[in-house]
């Protein structure tokens, strides 16, 4: 019996996103925790404990991790890989850095860009599925893409 990949993305993705334990309180948000779980249930458990801008450095440095275009993270998303999006806290300017995964439902057209983006399952400020330009704020660019090569 094979398993599909594409539908357990979605559903980790959408268990992170109806975590109540995941909404935005006091202005504190958990996207890095909805990673985390996401990741975990995709079987990577290297961002445990990990804050957003440590998962960033993290998945820019890492053997594991390989950085894409938004096509490309959409499409390994619909085929049931792991694909991340995230922005540090250096270039949002702000105290702290984003990340969120890339939902398994392919592109939209982002008016703000003029191109098509990767949808997220965000958890921040807001949770919900979205297109990235709406998860990071396209002022300071579009949000950078990692996919996750697991070892065959």
């Amino acid at each position: 019996m094979s398993l599909d990949r594409g539908q357990l993305l979605k559903d980790a993705c959408d268990q992170a996103l109806d975590d109540p334990a995941f909404a935005p309180a006091g202005g504190v948000t958990h996207c890095n925790q909805a990673v985390q779980l996401i990741a975990a249930i995709m079987g990577y458990s290297g961002f445990a404990g990990l804050l957003a801008d440590q998962i960033v450095a993290l998945m820019a440095s890492s053997p594991d991790w390989r950085a894409a275009t938004g096509s490309e993270a959409a499409i390994y998303a619909l085929s049931g890989g792991l694909a991340v999006a995230g922005m540090s806290s250096k270039r949002l300017g702000e105290a702290h850095g984003h990340v969120a995964a890339v939902y398994p439902v392919g592109m939209g057209h982002s008016a703000s860009l003029g191109h098509d983006v990767p949808t997220v399952a965000n958890v921040g400020k807001f949770c919900g599925i979205c297109l990235s330009t709406e998860a990071f704020p396209v002022a300071v660019g579009e949000a950078d893409y990692w996919i996750w090569n697991p070892a065959e």
